[in-house]
């Protein structure tokens, strides 16, 4: 009852509100971006605004420089660059998280299933300081291990890369997220990459282990939706609502959103998006129900390297998207 008077609220105040000529929603090409696209394809927000456009973030830059000129009102990001961004003033709060589990090492080794199975061995990573990398060393830190002396962390600039090398045996062990894990994991039986890539195995699941080494739910706040400057609440109720339903379609229609992004982003296979949505640990929670599982997670971030999360945990009014 109380959801539907809000969002019976939400609408009545969009009725009385003048239209936005233009609605920019920014996002990586990492999976808390594709129930946007559907939002986008869907008309979902159209009678919040005559367009409403999606754009494409790729680095760190690209994110700050979008910030800068205010040129987005919402965006997909990872949700300690939001709580770093936020703690450096930037105009920016967490909405909303759906992305709660994305991670795995990808092995050519079957026997391989926990973080201190893998210890001298070396894992290929993408992206040195990106979230990926934050919490593998958390996990190898919380087993009792050394990641700089017990392991072999091996910095690769992108996820193709990675990718490349484990299908050309170049790679034992492989961190990689969705959809890219599924990406390999079909490239293994296609033909003609199936006559020379290994046998490959989903070996372990950093959620999962996430889960059994901190003695929590086996998933992580990874991902989530930031609102951007001063946008009103009606809006990022209403914004919040039109992704869980964009979500709960993908998560029902895997095949069809797959094609769905891959008419947006060609880097990925249609198949591969729908595998996914499938291992994707998906649930779109607003960022004030997520909080105190978002301030646990910021916590083991600011023991490892307070810079992660700008030095200090985010002030209440970073967690948005309450009822």
């Amino acid at each position: 009852m109380k959801r539907l008077i809000l969002l019976l609220m939400c609408a009545l105040s969009w009725l009385g509100a003048q239209k936005l000529e233009k609605l920019v929603i920014a996002g990586p090409v990492a999976s808390v971006s594709h129930p946007i696209l559907r939002m986008i394809e869907s008309g979902a927000l159209n009678d919040v605004a005559h367009k409403v456009e999606f754009r494409l973030w790729q680095n760190p830059d690209e994110l700050r420089a979008l910030l800068l000129k205010n040129e987005a009102q919402f965006v997909a990001i990872p949700t300690n660059v939001a709580a770093n961004l936020h703690n450096k003033d930037q105009p920016i709060r967490l909405i909303s998280v759906p992305v709660w589990g994305i991670l795995e090492i990808v092995s050519r080794d079957a026997s391989v299933g926990r973080i201190e199975e893998l210890k001298g061995e070396e894992i290929l990573v993408p992206f040195r300081a990106d979230m990926p990398d934050i919490i593998l060393q958390a996990l190898i830190i919380k087993a009792g291990l050394d990641p700089k002396k017990e392991f072999t962390l091996r910095y690769v600039p992108s996820p193709p890369d990675a990718m490349q090398m484990l299908l050309l045996r170049r790679a034992k062990h492989v961190l990689l997220a969705e959809p890219a894990t599924s990406m390999v994991m079909r490239k293994t039986g296609s033909f003609p990459v199936s006559l020379v890539a290994p046998s490959l195995y989903r070996s372990v699941n950093l959620q999962q282990e996430w889960g059994r080494l901190f003695d929590t739910a086996p998933r992580i706040p990874q991902a989530g939706i930031a609102a951007v400057g001063a946008v009103d609440e009606a809006l990022v109720a209403r914004f919040h609502t039109a992704y869980k339903e964009a979500l709960a379609w993908c998560q029902a229609n895997p095949e069809a959103a797959g094609e769905l992004v891959a008419r947006h982003i060609d880097f990925f296979k249609p198949e591969a998006v729908a595998d996914a949505f499938v291992h994707t640990q998906f649930e779109a929670r607003t960022a004030k129900e997520s909080q105190e599982e978002l301030e646990a997670f910021f916590t083991i971030l600011l023991d490892i390297e307070p810079k992660l999360i700008g030095g200090k945990l985010p002030e209440e009014g970073f967690y948005g998207g309450g009822e």
